[in-house]
């Protein structure tokens, strides 16, 4: 029995050390944050050091003459009889630790996005409008009175107070969505949508289509995640172009173009016309973070 019991603790040690390592190598790779939010990254590193410790104190006790039963006194507490019992309870941590160190470390893409759909500001479509409802009905013009450009992303303002970049977006003639304030810019043009219209706007993210797409229509979209990517949702806005159609699905691009907008189940949503763009790498980190308004 004593041996027996010495044998779990070393291979309870020896996953916990598994895991501990399966963190190191995310954070060597520099991978983390395809899995978790940056936000939640402390919360690893603590993890990280519990791992290594408790994993250690199990694999010393699993190998030296050290023995006791529960801290109780009691023989309740039992390492599990058997072989095929304890063969599927480790299993169960082995697995996961197993595929996390053997599968690449791959992206969230546009499959994901056509199960879970896309978010236009505080709607979400899968199917893009029929033709007799694309249009706003009007000539777009841009407000600046020249073509689209790519600007570099530093250019506009970094705003963490909601209503205020509801100001800065309104004041501005064009639009740069930037990656730390992706989901509130995105929701600020969706809000005040009609005061957009004709405006510039720029953005990055992979190319997504949909199976109820035009040819010539594609979504520019980023996965935003609050803790991992269990809970990632897509956002971006619809695009209206020959070239962009033509790219692979998931390529990354650099776009700007001009707003309109489109009805879609009675709601409208919108959309870039007459784009520019270009193919950029992912960002270092590829995803953004969804936000929540403070209710006073």
């Amino acid at each position: 029995m004593k041996s027996t019991q010495q044998f779990h603790t070393y291979i309870r040690g020896v996953i916990l050390i598994g895991y501990a390592l399966l963190l190191l190598k995310l954070l060597l790779t520099f991978n983390l944050q395809n899995f978790v939010a940056p936000k939640m990254h402390g919360y690893l590193y603590f993890a990280l050091g519990v791992f290594f410790l408790l994993g250690a104190v199990q694999i010393i006790r699993g190998t030296s003459g050290f023995h006791a039963k529960g801290q109780c006194g009691c023989e309740a507490h039992e390492v599990p009889r058997g072989l095929v019992r304890p063969f599927v309870v480790y299993s169960l941590f082995v697995l996961p630790l197993v595929t996390g160190f053997l599968l690449p470390d791959q992206l969230l893409d546009g499959s994901v996005a056509a199960k879970r759909g896309v978010k236009v500001g505080n709607g979400l479509f899968t199917l893009t409008p029929h033709e007799g409802e694309r249009s706003s009905g009007k000539a777009v013009e841009a407000v600046h009175g020249g073509e689209a450009s790519l600007d570099p992303v530093g250019t506009f303002p970094l705003e963490k107070d909601y209503e205020k970049l509801k100001d800065v977006i309104k004041q501005k003639e064009k639009i740069i969505v930037r990656d730390e304030q992706y989901i509130q810019t995105l929701s600020v043009v969706d809000e005040q949508l009609d005061s957009s219209i004709g405006k510039e706007i720029q953005l990055t993210g992979f190319i997504y289509k949909d199976e109820g797409f035009s040819k010539n229509e594609v979504v520019i979209s980023r996965f935003t995640v609050t803790c991992c990517v269990a809970d990632a949702s897509v956002y971006g806005i619809l695009s209206r172009s020959e070239d962009l159609a033509t790219l692979e699905p998931d390529t990354w691009v650099q776009v700007s173009g001009i707003l309109d907008k489109a009805e879609f189940n009675g709601m409208a949503m919108p959309v870039i016309k007459h784009p520019v763009f270009k193919k950029v790498e992912p960002p270092e980190n590829p995803y953004v973070e969804e936000f929540y308004i403070k209710v006073e």
